[in-house]
Parts: C-alpha cells; structure tokens; sequence
C-alpha cells in the first residue's frame, strides 16, 4: 500500500486520479469528458498511475458489438486514513482506504478506565489488529476531541490547550510514525463533516449542524467549506450568554450547564416528583414521563425545547444556513426534537430544519473523512476543493 512518500504525480495523472475519487468509478470517456484531456494523454496518465497502484481495472462491460469498455477505480493499495474519537465516554477508530473501502472500526468505553483518554486511544489503535495487518502507514490521521482545537496549539504567551494534552498523549501511545500528518479538530466539526458528506446537508453550500446532547455545538459550511474561525472557536455555542442583565452573572458554558442534558436531568432532580421509584434518571426516562402525561415532565420538556430553539434560530440568525440540521443525544427523542423544530419555524421561515438521521458513527467518520481530505489535497492539490481550508494540525 502507497505510504504517501511516492513521486508527485504529473498533471493529468492528478486530474485522472481526482476524478476517479470523486466519482468512484470511470471509463476513459467519461474521464475525458471530465478532464478535457485527451485519450491519448489518459493512456499514459492511467499507466503512470497503475505503476503507483494507484487506480486499477474495475471490470469491462462488453456491449452489443465492439470491444469491451473498461471501468476504472482507485486502487485499495492507493493509501489509507484513519479518524479516531475520543468522546467523553466512548473511544472509536476507523481506518478507510482512500476510495472509501472500510479497513477496520472499533471502540471501548472508558469513564471508569485509570487510564488518560488519550493513552487509553493511543493503545487501542496501536493493539487494533485490522490496523496492525496494513503494511503502510496511514496517510492521514483525525483525532476528534470534545475540546475546543485553537488554531495556534503552541502559543507564546499561554499554557498547553487541553486539546494539545490529548492530542500529544494519543500520539505518543497510537505507534505510529512521527511524520504521519496528525488533524486535530473539534468533534462537533467532525459530526458536522459526515452530515454534510453524507447526511442531510450534502448538496448545500451553506449549511449548520447543531449538536445538543451533554455539551451545546455548532458545526456549520460557508460556500461549501468548514467554517473554524480566526482562533479556531466558531461554533462554541456554550460561550453564549445565558442572562443580558448586568445583576446577573452569566460565567463560562452558562448556556451548555443550564440547557444540556446535566443541566436538564438537574433541573428534573429538582422539579419532577413522580411516584414511588419511577423518579428519572436519564433524558430518555423524563421523556417518558412527559409522554405519558405527567405535568412537570412536561413541563420541562416544553421549556428547554424552547430554549434549544431559541438557541438554533440565534444561530441561523447569524449565520443565514440554506439547512440546519439537529442532532446529539437530546435530538433523537421525535417529540423534543420536533417541540425545537417547532420553535425554530415560529420564528424563521427561511432556513430548512431537520433532525440528523446519522448515527453515533457520526463523529468519527467525519474525523475520516477530514483525513482523506488532506491526503487528497496532498495528492492532488490543483483539482481538489478541500473541506477545510486551514485544518490544525499537531507540531512535530
């Protein structure tokens, strides 16, 4: 497999091979009428990269009369990347070859684990036997962390980021090659990634994912690319103000520790007394509760949609998406998530609501996917538009 060390590509060879990522598979017709090059300069350019194992034959449709038509693709040995997710309770990985062929997934909890989250996912990658059978290196790695990623992790006149900590930590321990090109993004960004690749934002330009779960986060798209921010904060819903009022305080997260899920189950802690043993203990046991009619459940379910939703259509406000997409813990129950989307159309008409329909995965194969970006754009920087312009990336 391609260890991403190989000779540069020639032009055509750059634009063939981006063309056959784009579209998965090709014949040389189609590529032609991709490239604008010609047949003979595809000849050569396919060669050039078969030799690299770069693309290889698919198969060949034979029609009525006539020779068979070839249909090519990216090659399995052309490169690999690897996304990794380091949540708050949960550790994932997936390695894909660059045309998308699945190489190995797997994850392990870890809130009662002595070990740091960043140790603990080094060594599940380096001991990851699917990983250990490839024998090149990845191209790219993704480690998504639910910190903010500044865009100077070495600053001058601050501390180590928390983000830096893990990202260090992870290294150290993942086994892999030092000049492996490391991304370290947000993981609300990531999630934001897959639905845009693959979810209900794919085809808009302008476009916002808006997590809700134990924190408050925004990953959103302006002109098709992944927005971070000067300092690599955009998005951080959290730091919005909870009060106006100058009396009342209103400190880091205000909005996250009041309107997240702790922040929801401490609320019910407080207000719902249902009888006997059936006091909630989980956002999906006062959902329940409220299902079934019980009026503080209700109640509270009511209020913090509305604030979700107020929430939401601050952010629209500012950001004018064609789509914003819900999704996170709190947005798979259909009557909260519906009890937001509600408040959100009461007050803006123009941008399109959905709930996310991706599952937990989202996360970490949007860190994937952002792997794949960057080796793309190594690869073929002329004839690819990246997802993101300026990802962060780990110092060496």
């Amino acid at each position: 497999m391609n260890t991403g060390n190989e000779p540069a590509l020639t032009e055509v060879a750059q634009a063939v091979f981006a063309c056959l990522l784009a579209f998965g598979e090709a014949t040389r017709k189609q590529m032609a009428e991709e490239t604008g090059f010609s047949f003979p300069s595809l000849t050569v350019a396919l060669a050039e990269l078969a030799a690299g194992n770069r693309v290889c034959e698919l198969r060949r449709e034979q029609g009525a009369r006539g020779r068979a038509t070839l249909v090519y693709g990216v090659s399995d040995e052309a490169g690999w990347v690897l996304g990794v997710d380091i949540g708050s309770t949960q550790i994932s990985y997936v390695g894909r070859a660059l045309n998308g062929k699945l190489l190995g997934s797997g994850s392990i909890k870890h809130g009662e684990s002595a070990l740091s989250p960043g140790e603990l996912a080094g060594k599940l990658v380096a001991g990851a036997a699917c990983l250990q059978a490839i024998t090149a290196p990845p191209q790219v790695v993704t480690v998504a962390i639910n910190q903010v990623v500044p865009r100077q992790l070495l600053h001058p006149e601050r501390p180590p980021s928390r983000a830096l900590e893990i990202a260090l930590q992870f290294a150290a321990f993942a086994g892999l090659p030092s000049s492996t090109p490391f991304i370290l993004e947000n993981n609300v960004n990531c999630a934001a990634v897959t639905e845009h690749q693959h979810g209900l934002m794919r085809g808009y330009e302008d476009a916002a994912y808006m997590q809700i779960g134990i924190g408050i986060g925004l990953g959103f798209f302006s002109d098709g690319t992944l927005i971070r921010g000067g300092q690599g904060c955009s998005g951080e819903l959290a730091q919005i103000p909870l009060s106006w009022h100058h009396s009342e305080p209103s400190g880091p997260d205000a909005i996250e520790q009041r309107y997240g899920s702790n922040g929801l189950m401490q609320r019910a802690a407080e207000n719902v007394n249902p009888q006997a043993s059936i006091k909630p203990l989980s956002p999906k046991a006062l959902f329940a509760l409220a299902d079934e009619g019980h009026p503080q459940a209700l109640a509270l379910m009511r209020e913090y949609s509305v604030a979700l939703g107020r929430i939401a259509t601050t952010a629209a406000t500012i950001l004018d998406p064609s789509i914003l997409v819900l999704g996170g813990g709190l947005a798979r129950n259909a009557a909260f998530a519906r009890m937001i989307v509600d408040e959100f159309v009461s007050r803006n008409r123009d941008t399109r609501i959905e709930i996310s329909q991706l599952g937990p995965d989202a996360t970490v194969e949007g860190a994937c996917l952002l792997a794949r970006d960057l080796a793309i754009s190594q690869i073929v920087a002329r004839f690819h538009r990246p997802l993101c312009a300026r990802p962060t990336l780990l110092p060496h």
